[in-house]
């Protein structure tokens, strides 16, 4: 079973109805004993970096989702649940760095380009890494175009796990994300058509099959 975790973000619906296209086995859940079972975990949402984690800390869910990630579950990021990956978030009402999961090294900062439009929104082209071996983008083409609503990005990332980047004004920063069981992308795949599912589809056959 795949866990879809409910913390009190939006874009559920959106999520679980592309999921159903390909599989039956995923759940919504948002309590630790729902995950138990989970063969595989989706942080999906729109939303704020800080009261993502107050939640998810609150619901009990984020030790055990951590717990379940060092044992080896996968476990796939969408949009603030990708940023919830990384160490750090500048995104907080007292604007004092947040702390995430800190699967990957890298840390959450504002678009501030001096002519920049903020949140960067709508459809953007991916530009996928030639050498980069990707389970996540199998079947996507370089250049292809996924749907993105943010504010925030990450910086320095091990350029090691980032399979995909994206450019916006002067800056290419990273959208797809993947070391070992740890995925991610900061656009939305069940918002960004064909291309989007089959993101969402090789991550079901990762867990899954």
């Amino acid at each position: 079973m795949i866990a879809v975790v409910d913390f009190g973000m939006g874009n559920i619906h959106s999520c679980l109805k592309a999921f159903s296209n390909f599989t039956n086995e995923f759940k919504l859940i948002n309590s630790p004993k729902d995950l138990e079972k989970a063969k595989g975990i989706v942080l999906p949402g729109d939303g704020a970096f800080q009261k993502a984690m107050e939640n998810l800390e609150s619901m009990g869910l984020a030790q055990v989702i951590k717990d379940k990630v060092q044992m080896g579950i996968p476990i796939f990021g969408i949009c603030i649940g990708f940023q919830l990956l990384f160490e750090t978030s500048e995104e907080s009402i007292h604007k004092q760095k947040v702390t995430g999961f800190g699967f990957l090294k890298g840390h959450i900062k504002r678009f501030r380009g001096k002519n920049y439009k903020v949140p960067h929104m709508g459809w953007n082209r991916l530009h996928i890494h030639p050498k980069r071996k990707t389970k996540i983008l199998y079947g996507i083409q370089d250049k292809s175009y996924m749907y993105f609503i943010h504010s925030y990005r990450p910086v320095d990332v091990d350029s090691k796990v980032v399979s995909a980047e994206c450019a916006y004004y002067d800056e290419k920063f990273p959208v797809v994300v993947e070391k070992e069981n740890i995925f991610g992308t900061q656009f939305h795949p069940e918002k960004s058509h064909h291309a989007g599912l089959q993101i969402l589809q090789n991550f079901i056959k990762i867990v899954l099959v």
